[in-house]
């Protein structure tokens, strides 16, 4: 890894709107290189010791460095080995300034590719000045309660001495970096390493672009109904004025407008918001620009893919057509939200002269 994260202004929140409150990169950061202003996030390069932990605490993926590691074939099986610099792994291709920058994100990009076996070498992580609140066993603790209630196989993390680490390391490479075996070859007994080897489809799952800000959530198996998920944002219908600023921001379409739905029939709703949580990264956008304070997201909440019934009115002071829950208590003065949060008596358009 290099020895500052790169940071991409599109997809910070910082970036996106100027009220929002995320400072996760702030929080995770050990030796308080982040700095964050009332205008500007700004990194000081002088205290930050490339430890990464930031990467995994970010939650739209604005935050990302490029993730050495190496897969090997152990029993039968893919794994990934990474090495953390100060356990004497530092001069391998797979060594990491700290484990603990693996997020949750990172751990599904090798899931999904194949890998649920992970093989480290490591310090002692309490006397560590990098040690992070939220370790890299939690995350897997977690992830392993969404992958059993969803009935698959759990992810493994096994912690070996750098000498045993390293053994395994210096074996041939049956498998290269980020790829996927061939189940019909693998099952086959193929022992051959050439023949093993053009049966691999090349993947990279940790460093490629668009692996970077995918949301956790769309990498888990969301058809499992009451199934948990990372992130789950809900809307309060009763305190929801239908303004739909939560809809226009959000970076992941989590939150939709749709005009027809499978239950406009029979709750008689002209459309509806859906809440699509394998889409949301927890970025709390939705959460910031909501003046009703209806929005809340839930960490590691479970998701029921129930719509939002929107109807139609016609506000009384100005005149103009707009939707609101159906179960809004809002909707009491026939108002809209622009005349209900402007308070003014009538709203006009000034054409400039032609």
């Amino acid at each position: 890894m290099s020895r500052y994260p790169e940071i991409s202004p599109d997809h910070c929140v910082h970036g996106r709107i100027r009220n929002a409150s995320c400072q996760s990169c702030v929080d995770a950061c050990p030796q308080d290189a982040w700095i964050l202003g009332e205008d500007a996030l700004g990194l000081d390069e002088d205290a930050c010791d490339g430890c990464g932990l930031c990467i995994p605490a970010c939650p739209t993926g604005a935050l990302y460095d490029h993730f050495p590691y190496v897969i090997r074939l152990v029993g039968g099986q893919a794994v990934a080995l990474f090495g953390c610099e100060r356990s004497g792994a530092q001069d391998t291709e797979a060594a990491l300034p700290c484990v603990h920058s693996l997020g949750v994100r990172q751990l599904l990009l090798l899931y999904t590719s194949g890998v649920s076996h992970l093989l480290l070498t490591r310090d002692d992580c309490g006397s560590c000045p990098d040690c992070p609140g939220e370790t890299l066993e939690q995350r897997v603790e977690r992830l392993n309660l969404l992958l059993g209630e969803r009935h698959r196989p759990l992810l493994k993390l096994s912690n070996r001495p750098v000498r045993v680490w390293k053994a395994v390391l210096n074996k041939e490479a049956l498998i290269t970096r980020g790829t996927r075996l061939n189940r019909r070859a693998f099952l086959s007994g193929v022992s051959s390493s050439q023949i093993l080897q053009e049966q691999l489809v090349s993947m990279d799952p940790l460093n490629r672009p668009e692996s970077r800000t995918i949301a956790p959530g769309m990498l888990l198996d969301s058809k499992s109904r009451h199934a948990h998920l990372p992130w789950v944002p809900h809307i309060e219908a009763a305190a929801c004025s239908g303004c739909d600023a939560c809809i226009q921001l959000c970076p992941t379409e989590a939150l939709r407008h749709e005009t027809q739905h499978e239950d406009s029939s029979r709750d008689g709703s002209s459309s509806c918001y859906r809440m699509d949580a394998p889409r949301c990264t927890g970025c709390g956008i939705c959460v910031d620009v909501c003046s009703e304070q209806a929005i809340r997201l839930e960490a590691w909440g479970t998701w029921e893919e129930n719509p939002l019934p929107l109807g139609d009115a016609v506000c009384h002071r100005c005149g103009n057509s707009y939707h609101v829950p159906v179960d809004s208590k809002l909707n009491a003065d026939g108002l809209c939200p622009i005349c209900r949060s402007t308070g003014s008596k009538r709203l006009f358009q000034v054409l400039g002269a032609a």
